[in-house]
């Protein structure tokens, strides 16, 4: 699967690289020791709602859409026949004569945060590869309806550990830092997160003195980030 923003593969990616990062290991020296070091992203208002099918990338949804295309006549009726209220209004609503691509039509006006709605049974199993693993994860992981909070564990040099929560509330890391979506994007395209933090576009939640002494491993985590490959749901 592709290193899609965010997901869980993207977040061990980075994870890999960091671990793997000479200037991170020294700049980050003695971080988590005697102190809980761990950090909690925490990715605000991400579009679900303003996102469709329609809007994601070719990439993911190409394959969807050329299934439906290649069902033939009494395939399309079963998978037409058993679909939820929710879609046949979209379809009753779409335009055109020809009722397979009035369906991908319709299909694609589904905003991501109606799909555990809107899609049933037959439909999902049209829905495979990084379309139906993103979509799960956008299921289990997304709080409040926009935002996701990756658990990262980090220790003396070391990222142990990078992990989507389900359950914020179960986790108590030493710091948190907050942000919306689109303000992560630009880190992981090489902003300054100190900059950022020092400029309250990033809010640091912890002991921000700590957090500024380690000034150089913070500096070494954003470009890691950067340096990691990202390919962009929104």
């Amino acid at each position: 699967m592709a290193d899609w923003f965010p997901s869980e593969e993207w977040l061990e990616s980075y994870r890999r690289n960091l671990a793997e990062d000479d200037a991170y290991a020294a700049a980050s020296e003695g971080w988590g020791v005697e102190f809980d070091g761990d950090f909690c992203f925490v990715l605000t208002h991400l579009p679900l709602e303003e996102t469709t099918l329609g809007d994601l990338p070719d990439a993911l949804t190409a394959e969807l859409f050329d299934r439906i295309d290649a069902l033939s006549a009494d395939e399309f009726d079963q998978l037409r026949e058993t679909a939820t209220p929710a879609f046949d209004e979209r379809f009753a609503a779409a335009d055109g004569d020809d009722e397979q691509a009035r369906f991908r039509r319709a299909l694609s006006t589904v905003a991501l945060a109606d799909v555990p709605t809107v899609v049933w049974p037959a439909l999902e199993t049209h829905i495979r590869g990084d379309l139906e693993s993103l979509l799960a994860q956008l299921e289990e992981y997304v709080v409040d309806g926009s935002t996701v909070y990756a658990h990262l564990a980090l220790e003396d040099g070391d990222c142990e550990r990078a992990e989507l929560v389900a359950d914020p509330s179960a986790r108590d890391p030493g710091f948190e830092l907050e942000a919306p979506y689109e303000t992560w994007t630009e880190l992981v395209a090489g902003a300054d997160v100190i900059e950022s933090v020092m400029s309250n576009e990033m809010e640091l939640d912890g002991d921000v003195t700590r957090v500024l002494h380690y000034g150089d491993a913070a500096a070494a985590m954003g470009d890691v980030a950067g340096e990691t490959d990202a390919q962009y749901l929104f």
